[in-house]
């Protein structure tokens, strides 16, 4: 398929819905294909004689010559994870969770360098332009730059399709999170307070986050009166603490410490995460995206296409890791 050709040109005005989904399955298809080859070559074992054996900083034991090359290469360095949003949101936590695993594998110290400001666009063209090394990663966001060139919004310059795809994680776990005084306590009132005319929720103008929440809304037949304008999701978060407005749309390890100190109730998820996660016990008694979906079927056609679409966009949520064009393939697949 012509990934170039997809994110070429700002004509994706022009396509629905269904083409959006099938542009981003395409591209987060897109890290699973380039990964998973170089994986198995890390763990075959190789019958030649003349290829090089060594090991990880951490030993094991690796055949693949250029592995071993990389392995040489990246020994005793610094890297660089560009965070492409706040410190502690959706792309600062994986970082952290990278540093003990790749100085165990790789050996080398990695800095974390956030871009708290710009809704992301800043931190992805940083890292796009970035000398292409191989000493710097970092997280895209496909979901919120594919909708700001459907809405003809200024997004990132560079084309992500042509950036070395390193890994791909999962669908995050954004729970619908309510202030501890705001007079909500669980998923139903929101059915009231919308009938009602009375139903208020913070959002921002666009954002993965954003479109998730505002189309979960739209099937579910409910009319918020959105509060918006944040310019980050930190911003948003100190948004409902100052009583900006009751609820909003979270990403967990922003929500968490609210959580933990008794600020804020649970009232959906969009999933439970795998056990370990931190927070999780807030989240495992309140109904999921698709137990809503399930409970409060969509009423007219129109809703039950958003339904199918939400749920589409909401599988390929993750997040792609990447690294620069033009760094050299032995430490694209050492990375891998």
């Amino acid at each position: 398929m012509n990934f170039e050709k997809r994110f070429r040109e700002r004509r994706w005005a022009r396509f629905g819905h269904r083409r959006v989904v099938a542009a981003l399955i395409s591209l987060v298809s897109l890290a699973g294909v380039m990964v998973s080859p170089v994986s198995a070559a890390i763990h075959s074992n190789s019958s030649s004689a003349n290829v090089k054996t060594c090991r990880t900083a951490n030993g094991i034991r690796v055949t693949n010559a250029d592995i071993c090359k990389g392995l040489a290469f990246y020994k005793g360095k610094t890297m660089t994870f560009v965070d492409i949003g706040s410190i502690g949101g959706p792309f600062y936590d994986p970082g952290v969770a990278l540093q003990p695993l790749i100085k165990q594998y790789l050996g080398v110290t990695l800095n974390i360098t956030p871009y708290p400001i710009g809704n992301s666009i800043p931190g992805q063209d940083a890292l796009a332009r970035a000398l292409p090394d191989g000493l710097t990663i970092g997280m895209l966001n496909p979901l919120n730059d594919i909708q700001d060139i459907l809405t003809n919004v200024p997004g990132i310059n560079f084309n992500p399709a042509r950036m070395a795809y390193l890994v791909q994680n999962g669908p995050n776990a954004s729970p619908i999170i309510a202030g501890a005084n705001s007079g909500y306590s669980n998923f139903g009132q929101l059915f009231t307070a919308s009938k009602a005319g009375t139903l208020k929720m913070l959002t921002q103008n666009t954002g993965t986050l954003n479109t998730i929440q505002r189309t979960w809304m739209g099937v579910l037949g409910l009319h918020p009166q959105y509060i918006a304008g944040y310019a980050s999701l930190g911003a948003e978060v100190q948004g409902l603490v100052r009583g900006d407005g009751p609820m909003g749309l979270f990403d967990l390890s922003l929500a968490c410490g609210l959580l933990q100190q008794g600020k804020a109730v649970v009232l959906a998820t969009s999933i439970v995460p795998p056990v370990g996660t931190n927070c999780r016990k807030y989240l495992t008694n309140v109904p999921t995206l698709k137990q809503t979906l399930s409970k409060y079927p969509p009423a007219s056609k129109a809703q039950q296409t958003q339904r199918s679409t939400l749920l589409s966009l909401f599988a390929v949520t993750g997040n792609p890791t990447v690294t620069q064009t033009s760094v050299a393939a032995y430490k694209v697949n050492t990375l891998r």
